[in-house]
């Protein structure tokens, strides 16, 4: 499993967001991502709609890097190597001095 710091994402950058509604609600990347909760993730289907070329990194964000590290299985399991967890997730982002939008 790839692991990437969040300092390292950019706006060309494929971020998967896969916290609950209430977490995304409370704060977010202000970083364009797609936000799809963690149970509702079909790498089949993510894949085919937001990197069908397969030749783009997924970063995968959660609020410390648990659930991003299961759901990144998840695409492994299903053949995808091009899937990276973002270390730490929204709490280092904020940390590192991402820019992290809070409502």
């Amino acid at each position: 499993m790839r692991f990437v710091k969040p300092v390292s994402l950019d706006e060309n950058s494929i971020i998967l967001d896969v916290r609950s509604d209430a977490e995304y609600a409370k704060e977010r990347l202000a970083l364009p991502h797609i936000l799809i909760k963690a149970d509702n993730v079909n790498p089949e289907e993510f894949m085919a709609e937001y990197n069908p070329d397969g030749n783009k990194l997924v970063n995968i964000l959660c609020t410390s890097g648990g659930v991003a590290s299961a759901v990144a299985e998840r695409f492994e399991e299903a053949g995808f190597s091009n899937v990276a967890v973002v270390v730490g997730g929204i709490i280092e982002a904020e940390y590192e001095g991402v820019n992290v939008l809070k409502n």
